[in-house]
């Protein structure tokens, strides 16, 4: 059932002319291939934020996010279908960057649904804003966030995705309460991040990320919510799928 999904959003996307970026880049590669298991020092999450507050050039983050040799991009389609978007849906991409999933998001949720694109980064909001409107996808919509918060209503949104943003959480557990207050209750929190295990994760990984998925899924349990499933879809980053606290808790997607 979901390959059959996948093929067809590929192609309807591909109608609508929103499969990839507009503008190839030769930006470096975000990650060192090559394992590491030697100890590393504790990560400073303000410095590897310090890159966004002061952003200048969004085409070098586009060649760096949108590449097919980033795991995140190659497998966007599977990652997109395991979420369980329907029509209707009101979903918050907590730290959307270039707005990679925002034509898709907006696919599935049709008229009827709405796609809140937060960032910490003003270029890259604009940059969503511009590509929203380009591709006329009117239910697309951008806002620049706090640092610790999403800066949205109280229960405005049914699904959180947060992929490869949590490392970047300085504040995860103010972060996590500000989340759990913009989903409904029942709303469900999209997790994608790295692996970070000593030994088999990238140098990159063990120098940038800030914690192993451990730790994560009891910061995550800690603010309240539930872990419903994972996905054992994609091979340098694990996906979770929580509940948040009230609603029905049998209900499918």
């Amino acid at each position: 059932m979901r390959l059959a999904r996948r093929a067809s959003l590929l192609l309807a996307l591909a109608a609508a002319g929103c499969t990839g970026p507009r503008e190839p880049s030769s930006a470096p590669p975000e990650s060192d291939p090559a394992p590491n298991a030697t100890a590393v020092p504790p990560v400073d999450v303000a410095s590897i934020n310090q890159p966004f507050r002061n952003l200048t050039d969004v085409q070098s983050w586009v060649g760096k996010f949108e590449r097919e040799s980033r795991e995140i991009y190659a497998k966007r389609l599977a990652i997109i279908d395991a979420i369980g978007l329907k029509p209707g849906d009101r979903v918050v991409d907590v730290g959307a960057g270039t707005g990679l999933f925002e034509p898709y998001f907006s696919l599935l949720v049709g008229p009827a649904g709405r796609v809140q694109a937060i960032d910490i980064a003003p270029l890259f909001v604009e940059h969503i804003r511009r590509r929203a409107l380009a591709d006329s996808l009117p239910n697309v919509e951008a806002s620049r966030c706090p640092d610790d918060g999403t800066g949205l209503p109280p229960r405005s949104a049914d699904v959180a995705f947060v992929c490869d943003v949590y490392h970047h959480f300085e504040h995860p557990e103010r972060n996590l309460a500000s989340i759990r207050e913009t989903l409904v209750p029942g709303g469900r929190l999209v997790l994608v991040d790295f692996e970070k295990e000593p030994g088999q994760a990238s140098d990159f990984v063990m120098h940038h990320v800030r914690a192993p998925k451990a730790t994560v899924l009891a910061e995550v349990r800690a603010a309240g919510f539930e872990l419903e499933r994972e996905e054992k879809l994609l091979k340098e980053n694990y996906f979770l799928v929580f509940r948040a606290p009230g609603g029905n808790r049998n209900r499918t997607n």
